[in-house]
Order: C-alpha cells, then structure tokens, then sequence
C-alpha cells in the first residue's frame, strides 16, 4: 500500500506541468475562463469602429489611431490581440488587414455583426453578468439589481442604450431569424401580425416574398416609429399597419397569422403565459400561431441555445425552452402545439393552433 501510494504521489503533476502541457483539459478551461478578453477585443474594434477603416485594405496602428484619435501604442495592442482571434491579419510591416470573420465587424457588410459586438461588450448590457450567481439564487434576472430597472425599462429610459439595443436586434433578427422564414409556409396567410416585431427585418421579408400579404408591425412606441422609417425606405409600409401599445395588455386582432419572433424567450413562464394569451385573445379560431425562438434539443446535446438560455436568465429573467417545455406552455395559454421546425439556423419556426 504504501509503496504504491508512494508511485501515485510521483505521477501527480505539479502545477508547472500542468501550465506546460497545453493539450491538457485546464488548457480549455483557462481559455473559457478568460473568454471575456476577446469579448472586449471585438467589442472594441466595433465600437471603435475599426473595421469599417480596414475595408480597403491594409493600414498601420499609428494611422488608424490618428483617424480614430485613439492613443497609437494602446490600439497597436488591441490589433495585435484581435489578430491573435483571427479576426485580424498582421503582417510583418506591422500593418493589419480584415479576415473573413473581421470583414462581419463593417457597419456595411451583409449580415454585419458591429452591433452585436458592440451590445455584448457595452458596460450597461455587460456589469450585470457580474451577478449571474445572484440570479441562480433567487431563480430571477440580475439587471435590474445592478441597473435598478428591467431591462426594457432600462433602455426606453435610455435611448442611446436603447438604438444600441435595436441595432443589435436587426442585425440578429437578419442573421438567424430570416434563416426561420423558409421553415414555415406564410403564403397561405392573408395577414400578419408581428408582435414584438422590432424595426421589421422580419416583417419586411415577408412581405418582400410574399406580395398579396398584408402585415400589423405591434411594438413599443419607440420601436414602431424606427419601423414605420425603415419599411417605408423598403417600400412596403403601404401594406403594413403601425401599431404601437403594451403587449402585455393586448394585441392586435384581425391576422390570420400570429408571429412572435424571439419574444417569448424574453420572459417567464407566468409572463410568457400572458402574452400568449393576449394573442389568443385576439385570435378567430382558424388562425395560426408560429413563435420563432431557439429550442433547446432534448438528452443533453450540445447546443448555442443551453448558452443563450443563461443570457435570459441574467438580463431579462426569461428563459429558452425544450419541445416538452413549449408544449406546456403553449397549452397553458389555449394553444396546441403543432410543429417544431428546425433549419440550419438555431432559430426554429414552432407552430401552434388554438384549442
């Protein structure tokens, strides 16, 4: 026994081992464990706005920071990490150029991701996943224990944080959620009623493949006005009823389609309840609900949407839901759930009938 407890001490190894072999698992680990450094990286290129100077071509630090008026050594480093990411190539002159992934920080690149960056990274959206814990404690969203405000509340009461936030949206919603579109047949509806329909990337699609429908943008006052802009420079807002109001107080009747395109996930099960049964109260029986939302797949497979689901949690106190979970619900508020489709994007299209 003892000689043998004597050749396990030996074949332990120390610490300096441990850092020295990267392949080892604390190597993974130490790398998400810091994953926040390279948050902050991106976050400031886009915020910078850094990426949109690299779109034709090549340039050094000390020029960019005389453009962007930033300190030359200090966004040398920056570059230098970023490059380190992969979202940057440095040469041997020392000048830096776009990857493939870097060309998606550019305020004008399809299906740019600047605003995403930048919300992810932003102090406001960012300190309160400092009280993740305290959320796990009382099974409720953190920010308004750091902000002193839901989160909505927070960016209506703060319009810089909230066009952030918008921006953040479009840009997501023409990212994953357009790629849900094709996963449902609108063409057999004659009107839709987006809820929570945000600045209308979706609405606006819908419209654009499908031009005998009609569609009712229902949001927040603030976000309507921006829709209401946005459709008209498409050329659709004809064909679209701006309406603003509370959703949690009711919706819009006279759709035939009902979308709520990643809004449910934003809230708890008791406030997720209201909202669809808002819709239901506005529903004739023959209408169609289609929620597009991440769906957390079943037995424990990997997924984005087990990761998203912690991002709810901390900010809006809403959660991600499996099939089982939707289903629930959705009874819950007067629906029956129909289908669950599922493309290359993790948003699903999840359709249901009223009971």
């Amino acid at each position: 026994m003892t000689e043998h407890a004597e050749s396990s001490d030996d074949q332990q190894l120390k610490p300096v081992d441990v850092i020295a072999h990267s392949a080892l698992p604390v190597a993974g680990l130490m790398q998400l464990i810091l994953g926040h450094w390279g948050t902050q990286v991106i976050s400031t290129l886009a915020t910078l706005g850094i990426p949109d100077s690299l779109a034709d071509g090549s340039r050094g630090a000390e020029d960019l920071a005389k453009q962007h008026e930033v300190d030359p050594r200090a966004l040398y480093r920056v570059l230098r990490a970023a490059a380190t990411l992969r979202v940057l190539d440095h040469a041997e002159d020392e000048t830096f150029s776009l990857t493939e992934a870097g060309h998606f920080l550019r305020t004008d690149y399809p299906f740019s991701m600047r605003y995403n960056a930048m919300l992810h990274g932003s102090r406001w959206h960012w300190d309160p996943w400092s009280l993740t814990p305290e959320a796990v404690r009382k099974g409720g969203e953190a920010f308004s224990d750091h902000h002193g405000l839901p989160y909505y509340a927070y960016i209506d009461k703060h319009p810089e944080a909230g066009d952030l936030f918008d921006s953040a949206m479009t840009a997501m919603a023409a990212q994953a959620q357009l790629l849900a579109v094709s996963l449902y047949e609108f063409g057999k509806h004659k009107a839709v009623v987006d809820v929570g329909g945000g600045e209308g990337v979706v609405l606006s699609n819908l419209l654009e493949t499908h031009a005998e429908l009609r569609g009712v943008l229902f949001d927040r006052e603030r976000v309507v006005g921006n829709a209401k802009r946005l459709l008209t420079e498409s050329g659709y807002a004809e064909r679209v009823d701006f309406v603003p109001g509370d959703m949690f107080d009711s919706v819009p009747e006279g759709g035939d389609c009902y979308l709520l395109s990643m809004v449910v996930n934003d809230y708890n099960d008791d406030k997720a309840r209201k909202l669809l049964e808002n819709c239901r109260a506005a529903m004739d029986d023959d209408a169609t609900l289609v929620l597009f939302d991440m769906v957390i797949p079943a037995g424990g497979t990997p997924s984005f949407a087990t990761l998203g689901d912690i991002e709810c949690l901390v900010v809006s106190g809403g959660e991600l839901r499996t099939e089982p979970e939707l289903r629930t619900l959705l009874g819950s508020a007067g629906f029956r759930l129909e289908a669950v489709h599922r493309g290359f994007s993790p948003v699903c299209a999840v359709v249901a009938k009223p009971e």
